[in-house]
């Protein structure tokens, strides 16, 4: 691939937004999953395309990068553009983590609910009277949702509290990206 292809301009002859084009594309290629390459994270393809600023250094990674790296040996991408990725990229992160601690937030209520449920599934187990029963059958069936049941509410209970354990690993893992993201130097 020659630089500004098909017309063969230098660096400082490509247009800005091409320049622009050009690092967003390669971003997408790289850290999209394919079927025909695996999947690579979000700061290592930072540091990938943090190598294309600089001439002269090659790339060892898969061949389904091998045009990036012939990209690398001619300092393709425009340090400033990089630069602003990663701005970019820190703010996309940081807002999927504040949605992802708003589901956070709704998973931890859902499962406050259902707890209260369990005790009151617990004091109807040991409540003597059938009017203690009732009375608790009610308290539940009140704050039971949708498709809950006394009989089926603990079953709800393990999927939130599974996807509140996934939610919480994720918002973890994005935290991390950011700390390594904003490490990198341009």
């Amino acid at each position: 691939m020659v630089p500004g292809y098909p017309r063969g301009l230098t660096k400082k002859d490509i247009p800005y937004e091409a320049q622009i084009i050009r690092v967003a594309d390669e971003y997408d290629a790289i850290v999209s999953k394919r079927q025909y390459k695996s999947h690579i994270g979000i700061s290592d393809t930072l540091k990938i395309l943090i190598e294309n600023t600089k001439p002269g250094q090659g790339i060892n990674k898969s061949s389904a990068l091998s045009i990036v790296a012939k990209n690398a040996k001619m300092g393709k991408n425009n340090p400033a553009i990089v630069r602003i990725l990663l701005k970019v990229v820190i703010e996309d992160i940081e807002y999927e983590i504040f949605l992802t601690q708003g589901y956070v937030g709704e998973l931890k209520e859902e499962l406050k609910r259902l707890k209260q449920v369990e005790k009151y599934k617990i004091a109807m187990d040991k409540a003597k009277t059938e009017k203690n029963k009732n009375y608790y059958l009610e308290g539940m069936k009140v704050l039971l949702k949708n498709d809950e049941t006394p009989e089926n509410f603990q079953s709800t209970y393990e999927e939130y509290q599974k996807a509140y354990e996934t939610r919480k690993a994720i918002i973890e893992n994005l935290y991390h990206e950011i700390k390594i993201i904003k490490k990198l130097k341009v």
